[in-house]
């Protein structure tokens, strides 16, 4: 028996090591994502089962590594590299936006990068002399002390991997041994950051888990659904409107918000004159964001479907995870009353998966970066030029039309000589950096006001009767933790008792040039602007938006994730049930539509490009020419391909292309020519018939 104790204590005592290094990744990593050491310490004190399932998670991992390497010591720096950057961007992403790093995160469609924008500017010194102390003790832990067996052998290896799977088994069932269930450890869904805060950013992540796809809503059927639906009223509208089919114009407008709310600063000038003009005169008021900082699509995904992220897990975006399918929106609502709908966006076709989102929404038509001309206010595409995409669309269609924009100018980050030029000044007992992002931000916000005037400037002079929506979808990232919104004394911290007035309501404008000019006050949640603007377009909607509008006048909006839903009225159960069978369901409120919701002619640009003639038609071998090219649809960033290969293009002032062909690809027979879009990542979106000129001998 002392034998066997001997034996299992030398054994313990050159791999106990690889626990302790366990535990001290934990709270390195911990330091990262809370963005401060001391509160790591303070956690692993005040939360010891919590801290104890985090190392035993990453012992787990630890194991699985040195079971397919054999080397503990290069086992431990893979972890600890990985620990680090997934810890690091949980951190920043807490800043900046108030959620951390989220399970969700790793599925999104072409969103990666967004994760590396979120390490841009933020190696401080305090990050450099934390990484300094983990490798140093690290070091001593690993090479100077003899409590670590160098090379694991085959048999052992097996048997950590088998420990490591049971272990990591446990953790996540919860069987046969309920640990987590015995410490009372539970996700905190309706807040991700207290999720992050009281289990720890690991365990958190593994609890969330569970929460990826989206359990089925007790007594949802088929029945359930019919009773809801035969008690929605329809809403009609009538008065002034009967008779008038208006175009209905939705701009979501990037980080739109009124910084002369901020009390304790002064601006030279009004940012944002025009809006304040029309808050005397017309509707105007907030929305209730359930976003900060960030998540544009989440806003919009409200706004179109009349869903609410209210109902799904806190830190997802629809876009990227569940409208994979057909929803229907303002876009196929308007269509079924004959209207054309377009879809406009100045960033990249594939961001938030929006070409085949608004595909699914029943537009027509998607203008996304690749067919704007290259206007720029600072890195991203002028108001100004949105602005004119929609006066171009709703004048080139024959329908009325429903135009869904949204803006990039006024986008993070606000670095002071964001823009080349900046007539805002600020003045106010605050801090060189928060008065340098309050100038730029101003100067966002004008640009953004002065599109708003461009837009109900023309339409004034329209004979055509339009709605113009103009709404903010969240409030600018303004430094970490709130910094500018603290420095100028607007909030005292996130426990400030009017916090989520003041942080998540964003300026709403609702215009018309038919309607009469009368004051009213706007007050709703985003998921219920649609079913206001239909009733004031006084155009036929479902009967989820009649749903909706009723639950607006009872509700303006949509209580908080902190409000436990389960001592909700049935009201809210039933907008819940509708929602999921909408978007998980068999979509049994759907019935048999006339008309489908995907519009089988929906296409990218500004139709298809087409080329009719190609001047000169004939060249000679050899040698470089340049030949135009006339047609139709071509936008600034289209590029001529001569035999399949790029060549050099320029667009002119009439939108013919003009090419250089080298002489190389001018062979004797024949040179085929055609027009093709590339988007960012180098896939096609658009592309002309193909068109031939001779070749002829020297």
């Amino acid at each position: 028996m002392g034998n066997w104790i001997k034996a299992a204590g030398g054994y313990l005592k050159d791999r106990y090591m690889m626990i302790l290094l366990s535990g001290w990744l934990v709270l390195f990593m911990e330091a990262l994502s809370r963005n401060r050491t001391w509160d790591a310490v303070v956690w692993s004190v005040l939360h010891i089962p919590a801290l104890l399932l985090n190392g035993a998670i990453i012992f787990g991992v630890l194991l699985t590594l040195v079971a397919l390497t054999g080397r503990p010591r290069l086992s431990f720096w893979i972890v600890s590299a990985i620990g680090f950057v997934f810890a690091l961007i949980t951190g920043v992403k807490s800043k900046m936006l108030g959620i951390p790093l989220l399970p969700w995160d790793f599925v999104l469609t072409g969103e990666a990068s967004g994760m590396v924008e979120y390490l841009k500017n933020i190696f401080t010194m305090q990050l450099f002399l934390d990484v300094i102390v983990f490798t140093f003790v690290s070091w001593l832990l690993l090479y100077k002390t003899d409590h670590l067996i160098k090379v694991v052998r085959w048999k052992e290896r097996i048997a950590f991997a088998a420990a490591a799977a049971a272990l990591i088994a446990v953790l996540y069932t919860d069987k046969p041994f309920p640990i987590k269930s015995a410490f009372g450890i539970n996700a905190i869904m309706y807040d991700q950051s207290a999720n992050v805060d009281i289990n720890g950013w690991l365990l958190a992540t593994i609890l969330n888990i569970d929460y990826m796809g989206i359990d089925e809503l007790e007594n949802y059927n088929q029945e359930s659904i019919a009773a809801i639906v035969s008690n929605v009223t329809p809403i009609g509208g009538g008065g002034v409107t009967e008779g008038v089919k208006p175009n209905i114009i939705v701009v979501l407008s990037e980080s739109l918000w009124d910084p002369t709310q901020l009390g304790t600063v002064k601006f030279n000038s009004d940012p944002m004159p025009f809006l304040h003009e029309l808050q005397q005169k017309t509707a105007t008021g907030t929305l209730l964001s359930p976003q900060f900082g960030g998540g544009t699509a989440n806003v919009e995904f409200e706004v179109l479907t009349g869903n609410s992220m209210r109902f799904l897990p806190q830190g997802t975006i629809p876009y990227n995870q569940y409208v994979t399918h057909e929803i229907d929106s303002l876009a196929s609502i308007t269509a079924r009353s004959g209207y054309y709908s377009t879809a406009i966006s100045p960033f990249h076709r594939w961001y938030f998966n929006a070409d085949k989102v608004y595909q699914n929404f029943g537009f027509a038509q998607y203008i996304p970066l690749e067919f704007f001309d290259p206007v720029y206010e600072g890195p991203y595409i002028a108001d100004n030029e949105v602005a004119k995409l929609i006066i171009q669309q709703t004048g080139r269609t024959k329908e009325r039309d429903f135009v869904f924009a949204n803006t990039m100018e006024n986008h993070f980050h606000y670095y002071p000589g964001k823009f080349e030029e900046n007539p805002f000044t600020v003045e106010g007992d605050i801090p060189i950096d928060t008065k340098g992002m309050l100038e730029t931000y101003a100067k966002g916000a004008n640009d953004a006001d002065k599109m708003l005037r461009t837009l109900v400037e023309h339409y004034e002079t329209s004979e055509e009767p339009t709605i113009v929506v103009f709404f903010g979808d969240h409030l600018p990232y303004l430094g970490d933790e709130y910094k500018a919104y603290k420095d100028t004394k607007w909030i005292s911290g996130d426990n400030d008792p009017d916090f989520a007035n003041k942080i998540y309501r964003t300026p709403v404008v609702v215009w018309s040039n038919y309607l009469p000019q009368t004051k009213e006050t706007i007050n709703l949640s985003p998921s219920f602007l649609g079913s206001y603007v239909l009733e004031k377009a006084n155009v036929p909607g479902s009967y989820y938006t009649d749903f909706l509008r009723q639950l607006s006048r009872r509700s303006p909006t949509v209580p908080p994730y902190s409000f436990d839903m389960k001592r909700a009225d049935d009201v809210w159960k039933q907008y819940e049930l509708l929602q999921y069978d909408i978007m998980f369901g068999d979509q049994h409120a759907y019935g048999e539509m006339e008309q489908p919701i995907v519009n089988p002619n929906y296409f990218l640009g500004f139709g298809p490009m087409v080329i009719d003639q190609v001047s000169p038609d004939s060249v000679k071998a050899g040698g470089e020419a340049e030949i135009t090219i006339a047609g139709k649809n071509f936008p600034a960033l289209a590029k001529v391909y001569a035999n399949g290969k790029p060549v050099e293009t320029n667009r002119g002032p009439n939108g013919e292309l003009t090419a250089k062909l080298p002489g190389e690809l001018l062979r004797s027979g024949t040179c085929q020519l055609q027009v093709k879009v590339l988007d960012s990542k180098d896939i096609v979106v658009g592309h002309s018939n193909v068109k031939s000129i001779q070749v002829m001998r020297k």
